[in-house]
């Protein structure tokens, strides 16, 4: 039977180092950039970062611009009232000038109590090159430790583009799970899944 990936309604997918993520606040900073969990009150964050990654990657998600740009906050509310518990989460790189330039988030799904899957990886072409993808995973997958999960899960397609991202999951300990389907916002490219067995010492030495 197929598993899907892990698509959450607003989309999915894309950089070790050791932040240890907390219930909220500051998880561990990057040249001069903060990474913390968003937490509510940072829905205007969370829709700006959100919707550059989806106009600047849109063969990354299962979702696309046009879908998400007229929603109103209360919808980037309810999302981060979801995200607040050890139901899921979702971290931020945050600027100097309070730009968020990266996020990453995790979550579980139904039918699946022990897996978590990460979604919605992605930094702003101009602040990569420092790492901030590798921490923003991290701070995704110290979360997940900190919960009930025993697995990792997370999907990549299979664009030219997302082959960095392939390798930095694959730097990260995650490998392919044998799982795909194709992507939701474009069939003609394929999300394959790749997971992580956080009960491992690998996952334990990851950082």
């Amino acid at each position: 039977m197929l598993r899907r990936c892990g698509a959450r309604g607003p989309g999915l997918t894309l950089e070790p180092l050791r932040v240890g993520a907390s219930a909220g606040g500051r998880v561990g900073e990057n040249r001069g950039m903060e990474i913390r969990r968003l937490l509510p009150g940072d829905e205007e964050l969370l829709r700006d970062v959100r919707l550059r990654a989806l106009g600047e990657a849109p063969f990354a998600f299962g979702s696309r611009l046009e879908r998400e740009a007229d929603v109103g906050l209360e919808f980037w509310r309810g999302r981060l009232h979801e995200s607040t518990g050890q139901d899921g989460a979702i971290f931020a790189a945050i600027d100097q000038d309070g730009v968020a330039v990266g996020m990453a988030g995790g979550y579980f799904g139904e039918g699946a109590p022990a897996r978590a899957t990460v979604f919605g990886v992605w930094v702003d072409p101009g602040a990569r090159g420092h790492g901030l993808g590798r921490e923003l995973v991290g701070a995704v997958i110290d979360w997940a430790r900190g919960t009930r999960a025993r697995e990792l899960s997370l999907c990549v397609t299979d664009a030219p583009q997302s082959l960095p991202a392939a390798a930095l999951y694959r730097s990260l300990g995650f490998g392919a799970n044998g799982h795909s389907e194709p992507l939701a916002s474009e069939s003609s490219l394929t999300a394959l899944g790749m997971s992580l067995d956080l009960s491992t010492a690998q996952g334990e030495a990851l950082r």
